[in-house]
């Protein structure tokens, strides 16, 4: 019922402040392990115009990426269970190149100054302002930093 609520909450939102005729683009995978929000993601970026394919860890991130056409930009979240955000976007460096990673992530900058250093990605801060996200996805791939 609750998430029902939010999905209804959301439309509402959508509908009221974003065009109506929403222009197609590439495929965002969003790889994020709480339900809530990878639900409340894709119907936002869906409403948008942004095919969406979710998944709740790393490891099926991969496996859709290898037996697919590969996504134009993957939301990941840093902390997943079993294989973390950081190992995701290493291997998608190595083995897709062409997928532009997104880290979300609600990490200290302690923790994510080292991150960012390494492998020069753009992130968003949770809570994520969806006008900030729509702005990077529309971006020209250089990598960001929006709190």
């Amino acid at each position: 019922m609750a998430h029902r609520l939010l999905e209804i909450f959301i439309r509402g939102v959508v509908e009221r402040f974003l065009p109506k005729e929403a222009v197609s683009q590439g495929v965002v995978l969003i790889v994020e392990d709480e339900r809530v929000s990878r639900k409340a993601l894709a119907t936002l970026l869906a409403s948008s115009g942004y095919p969406t394919e979710t998944v709740e860890s790393a490891e099926e991130a991969l496996d859709v990426v290898r037996e697919g056409e590969p996504p134009e930009v993957a939301l990941i979240d840093l902390d997943l269970p079993g294989m973390n955000g950081v190992e995701l976007i290493s291997r998608l460096a190595r083995t897709q190149p062409s997928v532009k990673p997104i880290l979300i992530t609600a990490a200290d900058r302690e923790r994510l100054d080292p991150v960012l250093r390494r492998y020069g990605v753009t992130h968003i801060r949770k809570p994520i302002e969806f006008d900030h996200l729509l702005h990077i996805l529309q971006s020209d791939g250089s990598p960001q930093s929006v709190q």
